[in-house]
């Protein structure tokens, strides 16, 4: 016994059988995207009387990577712009290979991040630990456990991007 399909009428085109199929398929591949696209959107600022008051962080050192990047951000000619996010990576998530406009500091609350820099050194950072980034090509990745941590970044007041993706150093593909 065969089950025929109804027609579907879209746009005034009448729609049967496998163009049906490959239409329904077309639309929930689109919404998914979509949905995607708009789940990796920035989140909208906190509402600062929604953020516990205390020290979130505290005596937590740092590994400046690059000065330079921190005194060029702070020198800039028509100001800096600061950007602090909250961030939970899952166990093994990756930031991938990027840069930044200006420096930033990670500071670890909980689990691991671990960081390699663009002469490929690989250092891990726990809770209580963190980093400095400049400008430099890096990627952090989450360790077993995943990653909780703060990042504060410095960006010219005319830079309007966190991140940019970035091609691997040369020594990662060795």
């Amino acid at each position: 016994m065969q089950t025929k399909l109804k027609n579907w009428r879209v746009a005034g085109f009448i729609v049967a059988g496998r163009k049906k199929i490959v239409l329904a398929a077309v639309a929930a591949t689109v919404c998914a995207a979509a949905t995607l696209t708009y789940a990796m959107l920035p989140q909208p600022p906190q509402p600062p009387v929604t953020v516990p008051t205390g020290t979130l962080v505290g005596q937590t050192s740092v590994n400046v990577l690059s000065v330079a990047a921190f005194t060029r951000a702070i020198n800039q000619a028509h100001g800096t712009n600061a950007v602090l996010q909250h961030l939970q990576f899952t166990p093994g998530q990756s930031t991938g290979w990027h840069t930044h406009p200006g420096p930033n500091i990670v500071l670890v609350v909980a689990g691991s991040l671990t960081l390699t820099d663009e002469h490929c050194n690989v250092t891990t950072y726990g809770p209580g630990q963190g980093f400095a980034t400049g400008l430099k090509v890096h990627q952090a990745v989450a360790g077993p456990d995943g990653s909780d941590f703060y990042t504060f970044y410095f960006l010219p007041a005319d830079d309007a991007v966190l991140r940019t993706d970035a091609d691997p150093p040369e020594c990662a593909s060795q």
